[in-house]
């Protein structure tokens, strides 16, 4: 299901490890929530301390405010079968009648 500008899917998670039975531990990977938003691009003009701060790629998101659930910085998303991190504090934005939450994500060079 997709809902007019949210078209992209995301997934807030977290990563951790299980014992494989043999001694060793395996990763695992674990869905907080799944969840459609839009996805944006941001410009170096738009947000020049992405450059300072040595990022890759910056996206501002945009998705429907979930009630059993809280966005913070530093919470790891998945978009596109890639690891995210959210580097700003979520902004709500009402809009016709259902809040709306602006924050963006970022993958680190290197």
């Amino acid at each position: 299901m997709q809902l007019g500008k949210y078209d992209q899917r995301i997934e807030f998670v977290r990563y951790g490890e299980e014992p494989d039975g043999a001694g060793g531990t395996i990763p695992v990977t674990e869905v907080l929530l799944s969840s459609w938003a839009s996805v944006e691009q941001l410009k170096q003009s738009k947000d020049i301390e992405q450059v300072q701060m040595s990022l890759d790629s910056a996206f501002r998101v945009r998705m429907m405010v979930r009630k059993d659930f809280e966005v913070t910085v530093g919470k790891l998303v998945e978009w596109e079968g890639k690891p995210y991190s959210v580097i700003t504090s979520p902004q709500v934005e009402s809009t016709r009648l259902k809040q709306e939450w602006i924050f963006d994500i970022s993958r680190r060079n290197g």
